[in-house]
């Protein structure tokens, strides 16, 4: 998209969850020198350099009401509880950019009350025996460190043949810690391409996964993060602006020297942009899957317990714990002291629109109800609501839902091998259009900063 096309191009500004459009005579136009489109970690860091590193001046728009948000369940449920982009770790010097905003980095995950795992297998309700220990710990360690070292001493290009050549012992660990991105839309988590695969797994990352650097979390929340980074800096234009809904509507003409998506690279969001064939051709070819975290609470969920989904067939094979259907990973307690779980859920095998909050809710359910059935939860079976009889409410109440949005990207091995990975990369600066973000770069905060990094110093 050329700087002339995109003069000509209206682009709503929303809030609110909503997006208003009218037509007008003289709609108001704002003069930037990048256009930002999404509100996520990736655009978040970018808004900030360009605005304090690089002096540009820039619009972000982004079609909720806050940015990279965290979930804060209503009253009587302080203090807010997070779920979201929350782990830091080194990545060149990508720590940097957080010590410049005076945020303390503390060692793990965030705070959480502590926690007893019990291995279920959501599909059934049943817990596995109390004997089973899962994968070897010390294999999955050693299995890591030598998936590393391949991908060190060969690079990304030269892995396609020697994919999972001596590392099968790593893919639970793998699985387990993607929380649903990579494994989204495939049925078969083994299936996944290698380059997307490495969207989770670069070097930085499985150093973390076998204890060589360590992972972090900001003292006093997530949220802190982008709240200090986001204040007006004193004598300066904001860099947000947001068009409120009113009974007079009206477009918003936004002129600027470059666009930057940070947003993925779907149908539905690319819409408002004129694609030229080329852009089109690649961009249809990839398809999606859908994964989201939760905060619920329900009468029969036990405080202090991890449910872990840990399908059955892992009893005999513990090296293949995954699971090939849409599905909840697990219920996670915040401690004894709060009625409050998270859990994730997966579209695991389903296309970007097939599953949302409603899907993901109404598995959720069912996976409760099953274990309840089981006997593995104490609440009301189905048999005995059936009769009428009363008991325990199994029901979940959902407090925050947070649509991770599409995950899990990819196109046919044909594809990848005929170049599309590298055309995509190509479009780079073309048409005065740059991408980042978790859709076509690494999904994980400090990784994609580096990203922005090097988007940032090409096009300016």
């Amino acid at each position: 998209m050329t700087p002339q096309e995109l003069c000509k191009v209206y682009l709503v500004v929303a809030s609110f969850s909503s997006v208003y459009a009218a037509t007008v005579n003289t709609p108001k136009v704002i003069d930037r020198d990048v256009i930002i489109i999404g509100g996520g970690a990736a655009s978040s860091h970018a808004a900030f350099r360009l605005q304090q590193d690089y002096n540009k001046s820039i619009v972000l728009i982004e079609k909720e009401s806050i940015l990279t948000p965290t979930s804060t369940p209503p009253p009587p449920h302080p203090p807010p509880r997070e779920y979201g982009v929350q782990v830091y770790f080194p990545c060149l010097d990508g720590l940097d950019f957080i010590s410049r905003f005076n945020l303390t980095l503390l060692p793990g995950l965030g705070p959480r009350g502590s926690t007893i795992t019990r291995n279920i297998d959501f599909s059934t309700g049943l817990e596995l025996p109390s004997n089973y220990t899962g994968p070897d710990p010390s294999g999955i360690t050693s299995a890591i460190i030598r998936f590393h070292d391949l991908m060190v001493s060969q690079g990304w290009d030269k892995m396609f043949a020697r994919k999972w050549k001596n590392v099968t012992e790593a893919l639970p660990r793998m699985y387990e810690s993607t929380g649903g991105g990579p494994a989204a839309r495939h049925r078969d988590f083994t299936d996944i391409l290698t380059l997307t695969f490495l969207q989770s797994f670069s070097p930085a990352w499985t150093k973390v996964l076998y204890g060589e650097a360590g992972m972090y979390h900001i003292s006093g929340g997530n949220q802190l993060l982008y709240d200090i980074g986001h204040l007006r800096p004193p004598g300066r234009s904001n860099h947000l602006h947001y068009q409120q809904p009113n009974n007079y509507l009206t477009f918003t003409r936004i002129k600027a020297k470059n666009l930057l998506l940070a947003t993925p690279p779907t149908r539905e969001n690319l819409a408002p942009f004129d694609l030229n064939c080329l852009e089109s051709n690649l961009f249809r070819r990839a398809k999606y899957g859908r994964y989201g975290t939760a905060i619920v609470s329900s009468q029969v969920l036990p405080r202090g317990y991890e449910l872990h989904n840990t399908p059955l067939l892992a009893t005999t094979d513990p090296n293949k714990p995954f699971i090939n259907e849409p599905h909840i990973w697990e219920f996670a307690s915040y401690g004894n002291d709060s009625e409050l779980f998270s859990l994730g859920a997966s579209g695991s095998g389903l296309g970007y629109g097939e599953f949302d909050e409603w899907d993901a809710i109404k598995v959720a359910q069912n996976s409760l109800d099953r274990m309840v059935d089981a006997g593995t939860v104490k609440g009301t079976s189905s048999t005995e609501a059936g009769r009428g009889g009363g008991g325990i409410d199994n029901k979940l109440k959902v407090w925050q839902y947070s649509d991770h949005g599409p995950g899990g990207f990819g196109v046919s091995a044909e594809e990848m091998r005929a170049g599309w990975m590298e055309k995509v990369y190509g479009l780079q600066g073309k048409r005065g259009t740059w991408y980042t973000g978790s859709a076509i770069a690494i999904d994980f905060s400090t990784q994609l900063g580096k990203m922005n990094d090097e988007v940032l110093r090409r096009m300016l």
